[in-house]
């Protein structure tokens, strides 16, 4: 196992200094940094390898498609999937659940108007609105699973929601607010044995948990490559074989395509049939290196320790309300979000910020969880394995400073 020091020399914008402070980069939840490898093969696929995939017979087309299936491999052995052909490649999370919403409302004899969908209250938008777009479209309806106090879902409120009616379920498999890794593998197994689809926002999971699609028992789960120190622009869907066949394409242009008649046109199979137009060919032969880092994330214990110092310390700063805490440690990645009485949190992430430590402000793209908790918005400090102890204890310090410069 490498240093901590070899560690953080491999991505090269924790060198970046930030009003001529260090930078302190928090903020891996919204958008993880990129190793060495990753820019090498970024590098590489868009100075040798730029052409168009799957299309052309030429030598630099043929390898550009190799390096591109060979990531479509390594992302199935990465999760665990039964085969290479049930993973689609999107621009991220985003558009997954997306192509997942659209075509399953498409899909013939499953939905029918009154049917409902189930879903978590602590979700992203990004698995709120097209769930929202499919109830308006097909004239469903939503159910909230809730939330408690320390963050957990309340799955035990599973049974009271789940009808006859119900069709699909959609959780994240963490919260990208409150960091708590819920129950999916009991969701998923309850709404199996009911006939109710689960769909599963692995967009924070895959970066801390090694995922086992099989063993989840959902039904579709989707993750994006910038979370996973991956390129910008990808993102990786699974679904079960049986499902991705009866679903109807997404988009309609090239290479999706069996044939093109004027009396009407057939499909490829998947997953090519998911995936119509120009592909990200640069970014998503980065997702091989990223897996690979991901592995070996796994090895690093520094973010326990980060976690314990954490978990006690934030919730001895006056008027400071922690969101997410855990029952149990391990019921928690190194994730915090945070309010303080009297302190915008805008104003506090910019003054972090000319301490050199970035964070996230806002909403989180999860406005009816921050109503659930009533707040207008918070500060959240994610951590990698990347990042040290002495950069926790650093935020802490930044933090209760930023604080007394408010009062």
């Amino acid at each position: 196992m490498s240093s901590i020091k070899e560690l953080r020399a491999e991505f090269p914008q924790l060198s970046v200094k930030v009003y001529n402070k260090p930078l302190v980069y928090l903020d891996n939840a919204a958008t993880s940094l990129r190793p060495r490898s990753v820019i090498a093969k970024w590098d590489e696929m868009s100075s040798k390898y730029s052409a168009n995939l799957h299309r052309a017979i030429h030598t630099i087309a043929n390898r550009a498609t190799e390096e591109f299936e060979n990531a479509r491999i390594a992302a199935a052995r990465f999760i665990g999937a039964s085969s290479e052909k049930e993973i689609i490649f999107t621009s991220g999370t985003t558009q997954a659940l997306n192509l997942v919403a659209y075509s399953l409302g498409e899909m013939k004899n499953f939905l029918r108007p009154g049917d409902e969908i189930i879903i978590g209250e602590a979700e992203h938008h990004s698995n709120i609105l097209p769930w929202q777009l499919l109830a308006e479209r097909k004239s469903l309806k939503i159910k909230v699973l809730p939330v408690d106090e320390n963050g957990y879902l309340r799955i035990e409120e599973l049974p009271s929601l789940v009808s006859g009616r119900t069709k699909i379920c959609c959780i994240a498999h963490i919260s990208n607010v409150l960091g708590i890794i819920n129950p999916v593998r009991e969701i998923s197994d309850y709404c199996c044995k009911r006939g109710v689809l689960t769909v599963i926002d692995g967009a924070q999971g895959v970066a801390h948990c090694e995922v086992d699609v099989k063993a989840l028992g959902a039904d579709f789960y989707a993750f994006s490559g910038h979370k996973l120190y991956a390129a910008s622009g990808t993102g990786v869907l699974w679904g079960r074989k049986e499902l991705l066949d009866r679903m109807p394409p997404y988009m309609g242009g090239g290479e999706m395509i069996s044939s093109v008649k004027w009396s009407g046109s057939s499909f490829a199979p998947v997953p090519q049939k998911f995936e119509a137009g120009t592909q990200n060919m640069a970014g998503v032969p980065t997702l091989v290196p990223a897996f690979r880092w991901a592995e070996k994330f796994r090895e690093y214990p520094e973010l326990d320790g980060i976690k314990h110092y954490l978990l006690e310390t934030l919730p001895q700063i006056e008027g400071l309300r922690l969101f997410g805490n855990p029952l149990k440690i391990e019921d928690k990645i190194p994730l915090f979000s945070l309010a303080v009485k009297g302190a915008h949190h805008e104003d506090l992430a910019l003054i972090l910020d000319k301490m050199g430590i970035a964070v996230r402000s806002g909403q989180m793209c999860a406005q009816p969880l921050m109503e659930r908790y009533g707040v207008t918005g918070m500060i959240r400090a994610s951590f990698a394995p990347y990042n040290t102890q002495e950069e926790a204890e650093y935020f802490v310090k930044s933090l209760q400073k930023a604080l007394k410069m408010l009062k």
